[in-house]
């Protein structure tokens, strides 16, 4: 059965790193110890929970010096408590250390300006200049222009042909027509051969026949 940590909010399981580059070890809930087993679900958060002797914690919530080390095996010293647990879940502080990281931009100022946008105008395309003078009549005053777009014309553009679909459509029945004529020669080849095979079977089977009746004769003409 796979072993995996049972911290809130930690999702180890076996064959994991841990911080250390190490791989991370399982430890079981002290159930023979009542005082420690109520430290280790204090500093956990869940008081009123009951383990059961299948549970485990990993080595991520223990401190360097929780662990004494022979042969390079790393055990738990028998008086170790965890004390290293985590209050939101793995996504969630990623998601509030991206957050705090994300620098914050100033708003850009806004220009104030007097006039009024101009209307778009079209990248390509026939225009209609108009002109309108001075509603005043001075010569300083300026003049408005306005350039609005004309119609487009209806109908296939000059130089398109309109032969293209047609051709296309030309070359895919010429290429089915090619390929009819061939199935139909190999069709024709086939029935050639089938003819031949079968007359090749008649006349194996009127040998057979004569050879038989030779056999016969045969026989007849040394019994008499």
């Amino acid at each position: 059965m796979p072993k995996y940590c049972r911290a809130p909010n930690c999702s180890n399981t076996a064959g994991q790193l841990g911080a250390d580059n190490r791989p991370v070890s399982f430890y079981k809930f002290p159930l023979k110890d009542g005082p420690r087993l109520q430290a280790w679900l204090r500093h956990m958060g869940r008081e009123h929970w009951v383990p059961s002797c299948h549970q485990h914690l990993c080595s991520e919530h223990f401190a360097p010096s929780c662990f004494q080390w022979r042969w390079g095996v790393r055990y738990l010293r028998p008086d170790a408590v965890p004390s290293i647990f985590s209050r939101a879940p793995p996504a969630k502080r990623q998601q509030n250390a991206r957050s705090a990281e994300k620098p914050v931009l100033p708003a850009p100022p806004q220009e104030a300006t007097s006039q009024s946008p101009a209307p778009a105008v079209p990248a390509s395309g026939p225009v209609h200049l108009v002109v309108l003078g001075p509603a005043s009549g001075g010569p300083e005053a300026p003049a408005t222009v306005f350039l609005t777009p004309l119609p487009a014309p209806k109908g296939p553009r000059p130089g398109v042909s309109a032969q293209h679909p047609r051709a296309g459509l030309g070359a895919a029945l010429g290429a089915l027509q090619r390929r009819v004529r061939r199935l139909q020669r190999r069709h024709e080849r086939h029935q050639a051969q089938l003819r031949a095979l079968e007359q090749l079977a008649q006349q194996l089977r009127a040998e057979s026949l004569l050879a038989r009746a030779r056999r016969g004769l045969l026989c007849a003409a040394q019994q008499t």
